[in-house]
């Protein structure tokens, strides 16, 4: 009796232990054949996503660079040959051109002078119209601490609604040279922010009556406070 047992368990083992190697190796070389499918793959890209990319990369070569546009400004403020009216500064938000008010405004007036027109149009020709250009474009009205007159107040109650109006008016011309309106934004900042303060300052509430009104002392001030103020955005 036990021998049988035991012929019979020596039987069972040998059958058990036949092709467990062949599995095994099955399986290996499915592995094998999935990693070269997969390295195939990658050598052979789709052409779809690389035109994709392509054309990224084209967009984003037909962008000017922050350098670039302070050149451009530069290039247009010197061929006008108003620099001592002009500014170019490095703002927070991108590159900033601010221009006195008295080459783009008459006195309590909104209608824009020529000689900011000739600004924008070169502006809009050489650095603005781009139709894969996205950013933001801020134009900024500033004005010194002077009331309005009362002749003027039934139009513009106070420096607020005259900023305000002026670089809408700005924006507006903007359009009508070619600048998509969605990449346009108008502020008026009335006299809360002088030249001579930074957008920290602004920003962090240290314009005050008292600032306001140390940044207004003389005539030179005041002309340097009114101005328009356009700021080419990093995104």
């Amino acid at each position: 009796m036990s021998s049988e047992l035991d012929t019979d368990n020596s039987n069972i083992e040998k059958k058990s232990g036949g092709g467990g190697w062949l599995m095994t190796y099955a399986d290996m070389m499915t592995l094998l054949f999935a990693f070269f499918v997969l390295l195939y793959s990658m050598s052979s890209p789709d052409p779809v996503k690389m035109s994709q990319i392509q054309d990224a990369m084209d967009e984003d070569s037909s962008l000017k660079t922050q350098s670039e546009v302070k050149k451009e400004f530069q290039e247009i403020i010197e061929e006008m040959g108003i620099e001592s009216s002009t500014n170019i500064i490095s703002d927070p938000r991108g590159v900033a051109i601010e221009m006195d008010g008295d080459i783009c405004f008459g006195s309590g007036s909104t209608n824009i002078k020529n000689t900011l027109k000739s600004i924008l149009n070169q502006a809009s020709d050489k650095i603005l119209v781009n139709e894969k250009d996205f950013r933001m474009v801020i134009v900024e009205g500033h004005t010194d601490s002077d009331k309005i007159p009362k002749k003027l107040q039934k139009f513009y109650p106070t420096n607020w609604e005259l900023s305000a109006a002026r670089a809408s008016n700005v924006v507006n011309y903007l359009i009508s040279k070619g600048v998509s309106s969605g990449r346009l934004q108008a502020s008026g900042y009335a006299d809360r922010w002088p030249s001579e303060a930074t957008w920290y300052d602004v920003r962090s509430g240290k314009i005050n009556d008292e600032t306001i009104a140390k940044y207004n002392l003389t005539e030179k001030q005041k002309q340097k406070n009114r101005r328009i103020k356009i700021v080419f955005t990093n995104n």
